[in-house]
């Protein structure tokens, strides 16, 4: 599957592709939260775990970790989700409960000590990454990172971890919801294919949505699918009770997932005029935006240009502003393609989103790269297959 089925199409710089693959075992992808100024304790109402995990599934591993606490899912909180394929040191923490050694496989406790409140999405200032990438013209591999290095400006795309990169189903399931169709996000989630092991099992699923059937033949392993068909079982056409009966973390991402792929699509579009900064941008300095007219224009194409600040594209939601002038029109165009309206995100279960304005660019720090080994640091929410798919030039995800 190449990355237009997750709405991303172009590139910001003009280079050669170098090839190359990542995470040929998960020791060739390490990130690391860093979280700063935290006043640790040796008692307090918040149990923090820091973790290294290796080839953990974000969501499998909160379960096992609220499994070995006796806690519900809901009270585990983080400050960032993490690639499954990977070896990743993350923070977890949960309200009310004491520390308590223990074993899971490619698991260690780094650190563990205690805070008033519980650390919230968003929490680490940023991200380490240290990659390795196989297969690449090396040649050409060190003349891309050296471009991107010297002017550091990356598309800010959502990356393939957002929506499975084996099964890129989220923003598929994201978008019934949205729709209203919850016999189609569950049929999705349950059945749409991918290029994993259960491929074929999932298709048997889609061509014949019978949850007793499925029942029969979904392995143990795939314990959310039979959560979902166990309920259908119960209440048979109770498609909205169905999706509830999954982790409101995951039901959440579905509906993130959707906003992700929508502003892909809003990017990908804003790269073919090959201009940062165009009249009618909402460009965001910190905390503060602006919007981009003809008088101010070319002093903040000045700033971008310094690394001050980014244009912004449309995360859709129910309360957030589109930009103007052909920004808006691109934003209003694939709003338009996608069948759907600002209110539309008002959705019952929690899940409504007021959406929000997301910088169009950000730029990588830290940058250093050695033979196939590169290493970098990333604001939360930017995604290293963004920086790693401008050097590479590979469109096939699962290069990544």
């Amino acid at each position: 599957m190449d990355f237009s089925i997750i709405g991303i199409k172009g590139y910001y710089f003009d280079l050669k592709p170098s090839g190359g693959k990542l995470r040929s075992q998960p020791e060739d992808f390490y990130v690391e939260e860093v979280v700063e100024g935290l006043e640790k304790k040796d008692e307090g109402n918040t149990l923090v775990l820091k973790l290294r995990a290796k080839n953990w599934e974000h969501n499998r591993l909160i379960r096992f970790v609220a499994r070995i606490y006796h806690v519900s899912q809901r009270r585990v909180y983080f400050s960032g989700t993490k690639d499954r394929r990977s070896v990743k040191v993350q923070y977890l923490s949960i309200p009310g409960v004491k520390y308590r050694a223990f074993n899971l496989v490619d698991v260690e406790v780094l650190d563990h000590f205690y805070l008033d409140a519980p650390l919230t999405v968003g929490s680490h200032s940023k991200n380490l990454f240290r990659i390795r990438v196989e297969g690449a013209d090396e040649r050409v591999f060190l003349t891309n990172c050296r471009e991107v290095s010297a002017k550091k400006v990356i598309p800010n795309f959502y990356g393939p971890q957002r929506f499975g990169p084996l099964r890129p189903v989220t923003h598929l399931v994201g978008r019934e919801i949205v729709k209203g169709n919850f016999s189609g996000a569950v049929n999705l989630f349950i059945g749409y294919p991918g290029e994993d092991r259960f491929a074929d099992l999932r298709k048997e699923y889609i061509d014949n949505p019978d949850p007793k059937v499925g029942l029969e033949k979904f392995p143990k392993s795939l314990d959310l699918e039979r959560k979902v068909m166990e309920h259908l079982l119960l209440k048979p056409g109770d498609y909205s009770g169905a999706i509830k009966v999954l982790p409101d973390n995951l039901v959440s991402m579905f509906v993130h997932a959707y906003q992700g792929y929508v502003f892909n699509k809003i990017l990908s579009r804003r790269l073919e005029l090959h201009t940062p900064i165009l009249p009618g941008d909402i460009y965001r300095f910190g905390d503060k935006t602006v919007r981009v007219n003809s008088i101010n224009i070319e002093r903040i194409a000045s700033s971008f240009e310094r690394g001050v600040g980014s244009p912004t594209g449309l995360v859709v939601g129910s309360r957030v502003d589109l930009a103007g002038g052909k920004m808006g029109e691109i934003e209003d165009e694939v709003l338009k393609e996608e069948g759907i309206r600002q209110n539309d995100f008002k959705i019952p279960f929690g899940l409504n989103s007021n959406g929000e304005r997301r910088d169009l660019f950000f730029r990588p720090e830290d940058f250093e790269f050695d033979g196939s080994t590169v290493k970098f640091s990333l604001p939360p929410g930017a995604y290293a297959t963004s920086v790693m798919r401008e050097i590479m030039r590979v469109d096939e995800m699962a290069n990544y």
